[in-house]
């Protein structure tokens, strides 16, 4: 409990101390951006090895900063491809240089490749070029950030502490294969038509591993390096678009509100390094399953499957095999609950085995999310469709495909994860 009060002590003091000079909280602005889907369709069953990589490192990074000992790697970014990875676009330097990144709530360091960097994956996405920019500047070892990225990776200093060296691993321990390496800088952010001068983030001239398609990362998590940190948004919301060529807003500060019918709210766990809420109960058809208790289930944006710890897990999927009325399939690649498409669908009617699948609803503090059938069953494999939730020995987490199809708002000033239903494939932010 001790080293829980001291991480939770360190985010509120990283929240405040990471807020650039040029905003204070009486003149909070708001900022817009915007995200879409990477890949065409999602691949399921290469998704599941992806996300059960990546709660391995949610996992770790939890275990390393609730025991006080150093992080290695906040979380892998194996996404090159099969996920449903959502890119952020922005601009940064001065003229401004368009890029994309993942947008990642459950990490906090924002990395671009910078230069001609010759010796980073993936080869072919944009670069940042720092010497055609007059507002870039490199970030001392004295800085706060710099600080706050020792204690998440291997940094080091030039002679006199001028720039601040990082070598960031995504791996499991210090995978030699899977990093991304350079030093820290200070650029002008453009998000939409707003310009905000001096946010940190990494230069990287080297990177090897899996990183998709984009320029590198946007982290939105809680640490001071974070985007959402630097802003001092004290909030912001996204919708995430369910097919791959459109674009959804990414909205901060007093941008991001929700308004309207059917907007419900629930209390972030205050003990957690994660966007995490309390599940209470599951509805799956008619019937009731316990949730995940006081260890609550994590919002991520990196992870594409959903992943429910013991005993919600067996629980849940013992009433998933009883009230589908579909004939039962083999598990595929940690897919424990699959069963065979129906054949008898006539032409344009492809989706009525949805009928056969029980409703399932999440039920936070004060707060139901009721699922479409698509956010927790798919096609995983050519006429076999399965329950896209995994068993996990350690976190819950509601990954980016649950996430579909609603506006979610994390309200960091006072604790708050609020939603409501929403097409997410026309959304435009209509709170603006």
């Amino acid at each position: 409990m001790a080293a829980k009060v001291t991480v939770l002590a360190f985010m509120m003091i990283s929240l405040f101390s990471a807020t650039p000079a040029a905003y204070s909280d009486s003149e909070r602005r708001g900022f817009r951006a915007s995200m879409t889907r990477r890949e065409p369709s999602i691949n399921f069953r290469r998704a599941a090895g992806r996300s059960q990589e990546r709660l391995s490192m949610l996992a770790a990074r939890l275990d390393a900063a609730t025991g006080g000992g150093r992080v290695n790697a906040q979380a892998p970014l194996r996404l090159d491809a099969g996920g449903a990875a959502y890119d952020m676009t922005f601009s940064i330097g001065t003229p401004p240089q368009r890029l994309s990144a993942l947008a990642d709530t459950g990490s906090d360091l924002i990395w671009t490749k910078c230069g001609a960097c010759t010796q980073c994956a993936p080869q072919g996405s944009p670069s940042y070029y720092p010497s055609k920019s007059s507002s870039f500047s490199r970030l001392p070892c004295a800085a706060g950030l710099c600080a706050a990225l020792q204690s998440e990776s291997s940094v080091t200093c030039s002679a006199g502490g001028a720039e601040c060296d990082y070598k960031y691993f995504y791996g499991l321990a210090t995978d030699p294969h899977h990093y991304t390496q350079g030093y820290l800088g200070s650029e002008t952010f453009t998000l939409g038509g707003d310009a905000v001068p001096g946010i940190g983030f990494g230069c990287t001239n080297m990177s090897e591993g899996g990183y998709g398609s984009g320029s590198g990362l946007v982290g939105l998590g809680l640490g001071p390096l974070s985007l959402v940190s630097q802003l001092n948004a004290g909030a912001f919301a996204y919708c995430l678009p369910v097919m791959a060529s459109k674009s959804s807003p990414l909205l901060f500060g007093a941008l991001a509100a929700l308004s309207g019918a059917g907007v419900q709210s629930t209390p972030l766990l205050p003990s957690s390094i994660y966007y995490t809420v309390n599940l209470k109960t599951i509805s799956i058809g008619s019937e009731t399953t316990a949730g995940t208790g006081s260890a609550g289930v994590i919002f991520d944006t990196g992870t594409t499957v959903a992943f429910l710890a013991e005993p919600a897990y067996t629980a849940a999927l013992t009433v998933v095999l009883r009230q589908t009325k579909l004939p039962r399939a083999a598990g595929i690649d940690g897919y424990d609950a699959c069963f065979l498409r129906q054949r008898k669908e006539v032409e344009g009617s492809g989706d009525s085995w949805k009928s056969a699948v029980p409703s399932m609803s999440l039920h936070f503090d004060g707060a139901d999310m009721a699922l479409p059938t698509e956010n927790y069953f798919g096609e995983v494999a050519h006429g076999v469709v399965c329950w896209i939730v995994q068993q996990s020995p350690s976190l819950s987490v509601i990954g980016n495909i649950m996430q579909m199809s609603y506006h979610i708002r994390y309200d960091v000033d006072n604790g708050v994860l609020s939603f409501q239903s929403a097409n997410c494939d026309k959304f435009q932010g209509e709170m603006d």
